[in-house]
């Protein structure tokens, strides 16, 4: 088994007397144990320079190993003779534990055979010390690997024009990628399976045929933290999950040329979201929340907005005095976000319940005890990079508010929120 890493080779000699002792820069290696004839190991690693590589006895030469980095893919090997450590990065964690655990056997004498660790002493081959590919592109279906596999060291992939279906379940098992690019093809489903996607950061879709999205932050999913940059316009969407308001590093959401006739009652909670666009849509009025956000770009172009001269003002629903268990439980569960998308533990009712709750100035979530109001509002407020709601350049739209309580009532009349 010979393992593809980086290796710097550091002289403890000549550190010692405070200069650095490696060349500074690890070179990319491939990593192995080879035995010669009288069952004496040795760890090699050969690199492009040197095919033949370079090798050290093991048995009761290993000082110690530090793995304290070991599932980054990260160690360091300290050896007796020479007094050299070997720091090894950019590996295969599960490999690399392989080879360590072998490394450590072989030290204190004790016999490999069964453990598929050895390999021969042969010279590298090129196809073993090449530098791992980290980017891809690919625009035609000719191109497309269908009998081999994705660079496993992928960061950057860009798939277009190859008229894709449905999303590669290798591509979701790229965990260094940070930017995926699948536009331009004829995808309608996405997997729930790339919210356990470790470090994408990008993500493009637009130009396909969405209608729907998935659970893209399920509970401790990577993506909540880790994505920034989501374009999904071009699309069938109708709607958007809640759950795409807990994409808390969100910085850029792009949702134009769709058919959402409304944006998730909790979008104002990305705040880190800078850049918004949803032109081409069927919106008609947009969730208080949205007055939270702070943005760089705006564009709300040609939505169903229509054309309100003064601030309208429309009441619907009351203000109980006593709220019932069922709502009182409900606002508990969202004010502390408690995961509950998930229908093998609750009924579609209570989901369905849950999810049509709406949220006061205050934050707090109302489900049958409130007041409706329908406001004017500038987006100006937000944002100055700003393009028109229609040719005229309009800015003004209809905000959707809801009062929990007679205190949120009396002291948002107060502010003069509501005309």
């Amino acid at each position: 088994m010979r393992v593809k890493c980086q290796v710097e080779v550091v002289n403890r000699n000549v550190a010692s007397q405070g200069m650095r002792g490696g060349c500074g820069k690890a070179a990319q290696a491939t990593l192995f144990l080879a035995r010669k004839p009288g069952d004496v190991v040795f760890l090699m690693y050969c690199t492009a320079r040197d095919k033949q590589g370079v090798k050290y006895k093991v048995k009761e030469n290993i000082k110690q190993i530090f793995g304290k980095f070991l599932s980054d893919g990260k160690a360091t090997i300290r050896l007796n003779e020479p007094m050299v450590d070997l720091c090894i990065k950019k590996a295969d964690p599960i490999e690399l534990k392989r080879i360590l655990n072998a490394l450590a056997m072989a030290h204190k004498g004790q016999a490999l055979s069964g453990q598929s660790v050895l390999s021969s002493m042969a010279p590298a081959k090129t196809k073993h010390i090449e530098t791992p590919k980290t980017k891809m592109n690919i625009s035609t279906r000719k191109d497309y690997p269908t009998t081999t596999s994705f660079p496993t060291k992928l960061e950057k992939l860009k798939v277009n024009d190859c008229q894709l279906v449905k999303v590669d379940s290798r591509i979701l098992a790229l965990k260094y990628l940070t930017s995926l690019d699948l536009s331009s093809n004829k995808i309608k489903i996405i997997p729930e399976a790339i919210s356990e996607m470790q470090s994408l950061a990008e993500l493009v879709l637009s130009h396909n045929l969405l209608t729907e999205l998935p659970n893209l932050c399920k509970k401790s999913s990577m993506l909540c933290t880790t994505l920034r940059t989501l374009h999904l316009d071009n699309n069938n969407l109708s709607s958007l999950p809640h759950c795409i308001c807990l994409l808390s590093e969100l910085w850029q959401l792009q949702l134009s040329h769709n058919k959402l006739k409304e944006l998730p009652k909790e979008i104002g909670n990305l705040s880190k979201l800078k850049r918004f666009g949803a032109s081409h849509n069927l919106l008609t009025y947009l969730p208080y929340s949205f007055t939270n956000l702070r943005l760089e770009k705006l564009d709300l172009f040609m939505n169903n907005f229509g054309d309100h001269d003064r601030p309208l003002k429309t009441n619907g629903g009351s203000i109980c005095k006593i709220i019932s268990l069922k709502e009182s439980c409900a606002r508990v569960v969202r004010r502390k976000r408690m995961f509950f998308n998930n229908k093998e533990l609750y009924s579609h009712v209570i989901i369905r319940y849950l999810r049509c709750g709406k949220q006061c100035p205050c934050t707090t979530y109302c489900f049958e005890s409130y007041v409706y109001f329908m406001v004017d509002f500038d987006l100006k407020q937000i944002c100055e990079n700003l393009v028109g709601l229609d040719s005229s350049g309009r800015t003004n739209v209809m905000v959707e508010a809801v009062i929990c309580s007679h205190e949120c009532m009396a002291k948002y009349l107060g502010r003069g929120l509501f005309l």
